[in-house]
């Protein structure tokens, strides 16, 4: 039987992503998986990766939050991970202007390579998320294939990245022209996203 004030301590720390709390938490007793998967849940819901890592390896069940045709398509605990982050809904709060209109340029400008060699993993899937909240309905396919691809493809070093990058030039090149070829200006889409929101 699960500690009660331990499963309370958990769940507050996966709301904060407050790490040290939710491992002192668990040793005192709480249970992953009380309440339906809450601490999962809510690791899940503020994108916490280091969290919902400490849930899973202590039996958090991660697969019932995903449909049975995904779970076929995961192989390691990164490509769960992500597959959870990517099921949260969106925050608006992510939705900033000055960050699309950078990330953006730096694709037009060099490629959609930028997501993945001048941004963080977590940077350039909040820019996805966010073309999704904004309504870039083509140039988040584009981004979502391309950093899934990514994903699946590529190492995390910064030389393995490298090697991906220039192993891969005609089909990034393509990416590239797919993001050009949407057309949409995500400027005005965040703006007229973030005006409707206040």
């Amino acid at each position: 039987m699960s500690d009660p004030i331990a499963n309370k301590t958990l769940e507050l720390a996966c709301t904060v992503g407050a790490l040290d709390d939710a491992i002192e938490a668990i040793e005192d007793g709480a249970d992953v998986n009380f309440d339906c998967g809450a601490p999962l849940f809510l690791a899940i819901i503020n994108r916490n990766r280091d969290i919902i890592h400490l849930l899973l390896d202590h039996g958090a069940e991660g697969e019932a939050y995903l449909p049975k045709k995904k779970l076929k398509f995961i192989s390691t605990r990164e490509d769960l991970v992500e597959e959870l982050i990517a099921c949260a809904p969106h925050n608006p709060r992510d939705v900033k202007l000055d960050q699309i209109s950078e990330i953006d340029t730096g694709i037009r400008d060099a490629g959609v390579q930028y997501l993945i060699s001048e941004l963080d993993w977590d940077n350039a899937t909040r820019f996805r998320d966010s073309l999704d909240a904004i309504g870039a309905a083509g140039s988040h396919r584009c981004v979502a294939e391309f950093l899934q691809w990514a994903r699946s493809e590529n190492g995390t070093t910064r030389d393995e990245i490298t090697e991906f990058l220039s192993s891969n030039d005609n089909a990034i090149n393509e990416y590239r022209d797919r993001y050009l070829s949407t057309g949409e200006d995500l400027v005005a889409l965040a703006s007229d996203f973030l005006s409707d929101d206040e």
